[in-house]
């Protein structure tokens, strides 16, 4: 599954390039508006976003505030992009909180390697996690489904928060072992039994945590 980005730009052109440059790499979501932006940030997640400094009904700098001001912003790296490499441009971006300044003619497959670069960052330090309608607390060990909270074991919570950020790739048992129980070996049952009764509470959710044998375990969607 790609990672999601939106990029708000008032000029098409600019919008049209840069979503074919990324497209390969990412699912790219593109808004002219930035008050469109806006609208659907209520209702959707990112793993990343790219301002346009100059634009006219509200430039990239406000948008910025409003977008981590926003009760929905989830900590995603906020990137501006601008033909304007001024150092005043530069520095403002830097000062206001951004993690990148991308001049609009930089090498595509150098764009593509920082902008993987923050969301591996973002990924691997995030303290929510969203997937679907399920979001995880990773600071308060908490997960909700559709907003209210699910009653988890802390071993419950971890296996979830590991196939999650794994997804969609499958977590060797090794690696399951050690980073939840932290040893080196685990009975077969004592680990399906807790995917069990974790799927059991997930209950209504659209995927399913699937023990793959000796293999592993791995997210998938319900049939």
């Amino acid at each position: 599954m790609k990672a999601g980005i939106a990029y708000i730009d008032d000029n098409k052109l600019n919008l049209d390039c840069i979503k074919t440059i990324l497209d390969q790499d990412f699912d790219v979501e593109i808004f002219q508006k930035p008050e469109a932006f806006l609208t659907k940030f209520e209702s959707t997640s990112y793993t990343s976003i790219l301002v346009d400094i100059h634009m006219p009904t509200l430039n990239g700098f406000s948008l910025y505030e409003k977008i981590i001001e926003h009760p929905h912003y989830n900590g995603c790296p906020i990137l501006f992009i601008s033909s304007d490499d001024s150092d005043s441009a530069r520095i403002k971006s830097f000062v206001m909180g951004a993690v990148d300044f991308l001049n609009r003619a930089i090498n595509p497959d150098e764009m593509i390697a920082r902008i993987k670069s923050k969301i591996a960052f973002f990924q691997k330090h995030r303290s929510i996690i969203e997937f679907t309608n399920l979001r995880v607390n990773l600071t308060l060990l908490k997960a909700y489904l559709d907003s209210k909270e699910l009653p988890l074991t802390f071993i419950e919570f971890k296996i979830l928060c590991l196939v999650l950020r794994n997804y969609p790739d499958v977590v060797p048992k090794p690696q399951l072992i050690q980073q939840v129980w932290r040893t080196d070996h685990v009975l077969d049952a004592t680990i399906y039994t807790h995917v069990s009764n974790l799927n059991s509470k997930l209950g209504p959710w659209d995927y399913e945590i699937n023990g793959l044998k000796t293999k592993g375990v791995q997210l998938m969607k319900k049939a």
